[in-house]
């Protein structure tokens, strides 16, 4: 199988090479086109006044892998437009470094570049977990993940669907069974910390984001606060998540 890997932390990102050795370790061909910098959300936006540039880079496990200086999104469609040599059977955008769960999803550049490929009739996944993951719990999630995506190669999932999962940062050996679920509807609490330049002028810095402790029961984030990994199909008009939960019999 072909596997187009692409992500929003960019080519630099130690999971997206994690994630590049799993897929190669299972005897899959990878191309890798990332962002050549940090493009975290950046939801669906791609480039359309100015050219993008590409690099060539070596990446352990990847037949070939580019840099690419656009977004997430740019990274899913020169991949499947432009640079892969070979038909695409399955694209993976991550691992990305912070839950792409609930309201998230609608700003992820992670989840973005998964939905391109998916409006492009390509099985696709976005894969991310909790900042601080260990690197056992990530290398295990990593493998998982493309054992999922070789079930979703054939599975009858929902048109232009994104299968989205998420781990949460526990060893292991703590980690509780897969869940199929929706996702959760609570707004995420943040802001911005207001400070004077010496130089003139007024600037703002984004303050890290926050989650109300109670999460609707049943929803992605309440299943990663009790140490699952989720799985959401996102798809343009819902669907019954129930109904696929046998997609992670396996």
């Amino acid at each position: 199988m072909h596997i187009l890997l692409v992500n929003d932390d960019g080519i630099d990102s130690p999971a997206l090479l994690v994630l590049c050795r799993a897929a190669a370790a299972r005897g899959h061909r990878v191309t890798v086109c990332a962002p050549s910098a940090q493009q975290s959300a950046k939801g669906h936006s791609f480039t359309v006044f100015t050219p993008v540039t590409v690099h060539p880079r070596d990446m352990e496990g990847a037949a070939t892998a580019w840099a690419v200086d656009g977004t997430p999104v740019d990274c899913t469609r020169l991949g499947l437009l432009s640079l892969c040599e070979e038909t695409v059977d399955l694209v993976i955008s991550g691992v990305n470094v912070g839950y792409n769960a609930g309201l998230a999803i609608y700003v992820s550049g992670t989840v973005g570049a998964a939905r391109e490929a998916s409006f492009m009739r390509k099985p696709a996944m976005a894969v991310s977990m909790q900042a601080g993951t260990p690197e056992e719990t990530l290398r295990f999630f990593a493998d998982w993940a493309v054992a999922l995506g070789e079930r979703l190669v054939d599975y009858p999932f929902p048109d232009q669907a994104v299968c989205n999962i998420n781990v949460p940062a526990v060893p292991v050996y703590e980690l509780q069974p897969p869940v199929m679920c929706p996702i959760s509807r609570e707004p995420w609490i943040d802001g911005y910390e207001r400070r004077e330049s010496p130089r003139g002028g007024t600037y703002f810095w984004l303050l890290p984001e926050s989650f109300d402790a109670q999460h609707t029961p049943g929803s992605d984030m309440d299943y990663l606060c009790r140490r699952h990994i989720t799985c959401t199909f996102l798809t343009p008009e819902g669907c019954d998540q129930e109904k696929y939960k046998d997609l992670l019999e396996f």
